[in-house]
């Protein structure tokens, strides 16, 4: 029996279980079950990797369109709740109505009919790790024409472009010291602080030292550090990860050297007091900026089915973050673009929450966007 379109009130039904399912990181299992409830009847080739990665594939030739976005949320459990207007919970921005409003156009899609051929993608761990879109990417046969990748923008924006990103991993090890004698010591701590500082000057330096925009703005933050127990005596090392987001006119080559240089310097420096001295810096992941141009055929595309469904046109946005678009730009070289309903400002936030309106008008863009591309 051939399978018949779902409701609007049914494809809601979908986004609050997945928004109630708590899916964090490497436990997207529920939210698998979910797309697999989707997709299920249909003609379409529905697996899920080792990674835990989902994948969908409908239809056959060209044109081929990746739609991808995540199935995780970050570990922190949130009630849910709904109202007339909203739905609220972990994952009610970021990402569950993206990821849905994906997989509901697929569906849609297929219901009706379409050329071509649609890939959803739903990724795991993209809170922890960029194992999973890596792993994805690399099993696909299929080489995109287009892409999309769901993220809350809001359904009238389109994201235009993401920093790029360098994640470092500091180690220093010294000897120990009583504090009373700081002068003769090493201290790992200030190491540390003075990597994060002098960095700070190579990145102002790579932006020959003008003062721009936030997304232009080459910017370094440590985001963990580990040193000491003994409040009066130095500390014999520490660790530390250190965040580097930079714009397209700087590439990750030019940080991991600055970073390298950086922590050599300051590594000469402190074995003029301590012999022992060191510090390691390693790089755990790194992926250049990316910027496309509205002239993007995926994103003319995209702001012709926003302006179609909202009567407006769409605004573009750049974001200072780093996300899988970055990943999907570089490896395939297609046009991609970043959409999806929620406001980014609730991401993570205790007020998570999408508007159903905005929910069910995203999956109407995106059926759209199939249909234009075919």
């Amino acid at each position: 029996m051939a399978a018949t379109a779902w409701t609007a009130e049914e494809e809601l039904g979908a986004l609050r279980d997945a928004i109630r399912a708590y899916a964090p990181s490497f436990k997207e299992q529920p939210v698998a079950a979910i797309l697999g409830r989707i997709f299920d009847g249909l003609q379409v080739a529905f697996s899920i990797d080792g990674f835990g990665n989902v994948k969908a594939v409908a239809g056959s030739g060209r044109p081929v369109l990746l739609l991808a976005s995540h199935m995780d949320t970050i570990a922190s459990m949130l009630p849910f709740s709904e109202d007339a207007d909203f739905l609220h919970g972990r994952g009610a921005v970021d990402c569950r109505p993206s990821l849905l409003a994906m997989a509901l156009a697929t569906r849609r899609a297929v219901v009706k009919g379409f050329t071509g051929t649609i890939v959803f993608g739903g990724i795991a761990a993209e809170e922890v790790s960029t194992d999973g879109i890596k792993v994805f990417m690399e099993n696909m046969v299929e080489k995109p024409d287009f892409a999309i990748f769901g993220e809350p923008t809001g359904a009238g924006k389109v994201c235009i472009a993401y920093k790029g990103r360098v994640w470092l991993a500091l180690s220093v090890a010294c000897k120990p010291g009583h504090v009373a004698a700081a002068w003769i010591h090493a201290n790992a701590i200030e190491a540390v602080a003075e990597f994060y500082q002098e960095l700070g000057a190579a990145l102002k330096a790579l932006a020959k030292g003008k003062e721009l925009t936030p997304y232009f703005t080459p910017r370094a933050a440590i985001t963990t550090i580990h040193a000491g127990s003994i409040p009066n005596m130095l500390p014999d090392g520490a660790t530390a990860d250190v965040d580097v987001r930079f714009p397209p006119a700087i590439k990750k080559e030019q940080v991991i050297e600055a970073a390298g240089r950086v922590g050599d310097a300051i590594t000469k420096k402190y074995q003029a007091l301590d012999a022992s001295f060191s510090m390691s810096v390693e790089v755990k992941s790194s992926i250049d900026a990316i910027r496309v141009g509205k002239d993007n055929a995926a994103c003319e595309s995209l702001a012709a089915c926003i302006e179609s469904a909202r009567g407006e046109k769409p605004s573009f946005v750049k974001k200072t973050g780093t996300t899988f678009m970055n990943h999907i730009g570089s490896f395939f070289g297609c046009p991609v673009v970043t959409y999806g309903p929620g406001d980014p400002a609730l991401e993570h936030t205790p007020d998570e929450m999408v508007s159903k309106k905005e929910f069910l008008q995203a999956v109407d863009v995106l059926e759209a966007l199939i249909s234009r591309m075919a």
